[in-house]
């Protein structure tokens, strides 16, 4: 069916003009290139070096290059070259894991990464990959750590994993070292062994159905390589989950929702396996899914079937206006952070005391990281370098940008999320 973006939207997000020059040219229908041509050196260079972080080289990389810049286009065409290469070592990596964990009884889910190949990437190749991710049983998790463990790799123990939903991310250490290229064929790939496919204790937010999942899961093929992994429903919800769990987070999604947007695209017409997602997955569970759809059709004009533009009428009010309101604050937030997502994170609370209390917390954090930690060195996802004093300065830094940083959203969060009430109160018209 052919579908329009859902809603007008309360606001344009303020994004730079080649991210916009971008999205305009990967839109699943009416997708020109004109912004992107009109770009200057300077801004080619800042797009670059934006896609390498958000994991878009490889989708620009597909857009019609006859018209770039030379060097754009070289450049392109050097990762798309780097990457085909790098995924015969993403095979083999999986392949040395994989026997490991056979041969200590594991049982395990493959998601993520090559696995979105091809329903919601058409070529593996094409698609950037850092890490294997494994799903196993809780039971079974000190089982794998043991057995990667006995190949090499060592938990990585300086970040944070309190509110992760897998171990502390397994590395093996070796002489490779970093050459400025995100798509270097040699660069080894790190393990997360993930002890559950939806964190509720840090999330808040209950979806019980996500334990259906592993009693769902199928055997695939692909490129001479067989691996266990969610049925195609379940893969589908998975992904919409982990694009929720990015939006509560403020983590950038965008790569992500393209993909969606690319499996809702191809499947508009596909009756049988829509039939097959309404059987397995309930009405409430629906709705939590297709927050992401939303995102995937506002940002990337896809086509959907008729049982998702049912399931966004079905949604409760609060969320049906945060989308219309704020569907564009996670592009906005990766240049200027906000807090909007307070709001749809209390939208899928039932509790009026869990809402003020997520409110409270999320609005006036009262956790503020070490001196040591990782967070404090990174700024942008680049790495920052230096002795002990740097580092304290560094730490000094943090603390005041914290402060400043809080300090100024929260009048603008607590602003919009004034007019999201006054419109849920005030206003009898939703969409």
């Amino acid at each position: 069916m052919d579908h329009h973006p859902i809603g007008n939207g309360k606001f344009t997000p303020r994004i730079p003009r080649e991210l916009a020059a971008l999205i305009a040219a990967l839109q699943l229908k009416g997708a020109n290139v004109e912004a992107l041509l009109e770009l200057t050196q300077d801004e080619w260079q800042s797009l670059l070096k934006f896609c390498d972080l958000a994991h878009l080289t490889l989708l620009l990389s597909q857009v019609e290059t006859s018209a770039f810049p030379s060097w754009v286009a070289d450049r392109l065409k050097q990762n798309r070259l780097d990457n085909a290469a790098r995924f015969e070592r993403v095979k083999a990596t999986y392949q040395e894991a994989a026997t490991a964990l056979r041969e200590a009884n594991v049982d395990y889910i493959l998601f993520k990464g090559f696995t979105q190949a091809p329903e919601y990437v058409g070529d593996s190749r094409l698609r950037m990959q850092s890490d294997l991710d494994f799903y196993c049983p809780q039971e079974m998790i000190g089982r794998a750590q043991a057995a990667l463990q006995a190949i090499g790799y060592e938990p990585e123990g300086t970040l944070d994993y309190s509110r992760a939903d897998h171990e502390p991310t397994m590395i093996r250490r070796g002489d490779w070292q970093w050459r400025g290229n995100m798509f270097d064929p040699d660069m080894p790939l790190s393990i997360e062994l993930h002890f559950c496919l939806w964190n509720e204790r840090s999330l808040l937010i209950s979806l019980p159905e996500v334990s259906n999942f592993w009693e769902r899961r199928i055997v695939r093929s692909m490129d001479g390589i067989s691996f266990p992994a969610l049925n195609p429903v379940d893969h589908l919800g998975y992904l919409s989950l982990h694009i929720l769990r990015g939006l509560l987070s403020s983590d950038w999604i965008i790569h992500h929702v393209h993909e969606l947007a690319t499996f809702l695209h191809r499947h508009a017409n596909d009756d049988e396996f829509w039939r097959a997602w309404k059987q397995s997955h309930s009405s409430a569970f629906r709705a939590v899914e297709a927050i992401a759809f939303y995102h995937a059709v506002s940002w990337f004009c896809c086509d959907i079937h008729e049982e998702v533009s049912k399931t966004f009428q079905q949604q409760n009010p609060e969320l049906r206006e945060w989308l219309s309101r704020f569907t564009g604050s996670s592009l906005e937030g990766m240049f200027q952070q906000n807090k909007d997502w307070v709001w749809l994170h209390a939208a899928l609370l039932s509790s009026p005391t869990e809402k003020r209390r997520l409110i409270r917390r999320l609005l006036i954090p009262t956790k503020v990281a070490h001196a040591d930690s990782p967070v404090i060195r990174v700024k942008n996802r680049e790495i920052k370098q230096g002795g002990n004093w740097l580092g304290y300065g560094y730490y000094l830094s943090y603390i005041v940008s914290r402060i400043a940083t809080h300090a100024r959203m929260i009048p603008t969060t607590l602003y919009r999320g004034l007019g999201l009430w006054f419109s849920l109160r005030y206003s009898k018209r939703y969409f």
